[in-house]
């Protein structure tokens, strides 16, 4: 599986731009058998504009501003190879995305996503971070070699419990052939 990070910087709405990307039907939510498969973490309700105005809330409560340049979300994607999606169940999918919500926020993040399930493609989740800790309000960077750890520990775990997705192992850490 492929993990991407992108941070958003400066734009308070950011994470209301990344829900409205995430929910607004140009990508498919539901599932072969016409069930969302939704992420929340510390978010309360079932509204989008309110879970954006949640981020917005918490933004509101930052400790400390770097001229602008301060992250207000994150977006992460989690992709699985095309040749794994006929093994993929709701069941392993909110597996492997809650345990990444857990490793990657440590419980002290707003999170919210969906999966995109798109046909004769590969299936991917889209999380919304926040860029600062619901305990403290301060920053919720983490270092790329966290992140690469997370990456390795959450590709373990995959190997180790769901051997029949060996289509969607990458290779975390390791420099592209040329």
């Amino acid at each position: 599986m492929i993990i991407k990070s992108i941070s958003h910087t400066g734009n308070k709405k950011a994470a209301r731009k990344l829900i409205k990307y995430i929910f607004d039907g140009r990508k498919p939510l539901e599932d072969p058998k016409g069930q969302k498969l939704i992420f929340k973490q510390h978010i309360r309700g079932y509204v989008r504009e309110k879970w954006a105005k949640q981020f917005e809330d918490l933004e509101a409560n930052r400790k400390s501003q770097y001229a602008n340049k301060s992250v207000v979300a994150y977006h992460e994607v989690i992709s699985f190879s095309d040749l794994s999606t006929k093994y993929l169940t709701r069941a392993i999918i909110k597996d492997l995305i809650q345990r990444y919500i857990k490793m990657r926020s440590n419980g002290q993040m707003l999170c919210v996503g969906a999966m995109h399930f798109e046909k004769n493609k590969n299936w991917h989740a889209h999380l919304v971070f926040s860029g600062i800790r619901t305990t403290n309000y301060k920053s919720a960077r983490i270092s790329k070699s966290r992140l690469a750890d997370i990456k390795s520990q959450l590709q373990a775990y995959q190997i180790q419990t769901y051997t029949f997705l060996e289509d969607s192992v990458v290779r975390h850490g390791l420099k592209k052939k040329s």
